[in-house]
């Protein structure tokens, strides 16, 4: 046994053994780890919906700075980078993104089409990129061009001494964004590798039967007797019992 208790109520553990009976089980490790992933990944293929993901680039010109000034300072990348925050509360208003459905051809709903953008800064510049993620991924690359054009037009109109311009235009998007099959995959691998291995332990320190003759020298017990292996001696080709000086077959 792994497990060993004394007068003491001390309990030892025998690591080495426990770690030899996992080696041992190692088959069923691997398949229940195999059998995880392929639930898991079967799951997320029946259960989520994949989603694509289309970018489109823009840049914040702080008009403000002087007009015959060939040299930006710090202090005007960092109204405009200030600025991005303005941009996208504009972008997200309802009244953008109810054009932004029109030009793009789309059957959304303003909410709807507010939840699949995502507004950020590129590394803290001037620039900053707007991502949408959607079912159709060439409705996510409509969305996102339907932005570029608008933004250059009805942003200046709101902040003055401001304008935007198109760095990169959206492309239709070939790859799933959402979700990710390989991590959810390799998530229920892990888990079924997990799982396993604790019921194989558990199962292994639960277990208080005597097995073998070392069981019980760890037991601090005496060998009364010893059960002979009736399977070995099927292997045999003739088993009875002696009479003297004859065989006599079973």
């Amino acid at each position: 046994m792994e497990i060993m208790q004394h007068d003491t109520d001390e309990i030892d553990i025998n690591f080495l053994k426990l770690f030899h009976i996992l080696l041992s089980k190692l088959h069923i490790i691997l398949l229940c780890g195999l059998l995880f992933g392929l639930l898991a990944y079967g799951a997320v293929y029946l259960l989520i919906t994949p989603k694509y993901m289309a970018s489109t680039m823009l840049y914040v010109n702080n008009a403000s700075t002087k007009e015959n000034t060939t040299t930006i300072t710090q202090s005007d990348l960092y109204a405009s980078s200030q600025l991005v925050n303005t941009y996208s509360a504009i972008i997200t208003s309802e009244s953008f993104l109810g054009q932004v459905i029109v030009d793009a051809d789309i059957d959304l709903e303003v909410e709807e089409l507010a939840k699949q953008l995502e507004i950020e800064s590129v590394n803290d510049t001037e620039a900053f990129r707007v991502t949408v993620m959607n079912e159709d991924p060439k409705a996510a690359a409509r969305i996102a061009n339907a932005i570029a054009d608008i933004a250059p037009t009805q942003i200046p109109t709101i902040v003055d001494g401001s304008s935007v311009k198109v760095i990169d235009y959206a492309s239709i998007p070939t790859d799933i964004a959402k979700p990710n099959y390989r991590k959810f995959t390799l998530i229920g691998i892990m888990l079924g590798l997990c799982i396993s291995m604790l019921v194989i332990l558990l199962r292994e320190i639960m277990d208080t039967t005597i097995k073998s003759e070392s069981d019980l020298e760890e037991w601090n017990l005496p060998t009364l007797g010893v059960v002979p292996d009736f399977a070995e001696a099927k292997k045999h080709k003739s088993y009875g019992y002696s009479y003297g000086n004859q065989n006599v077959g079973r």
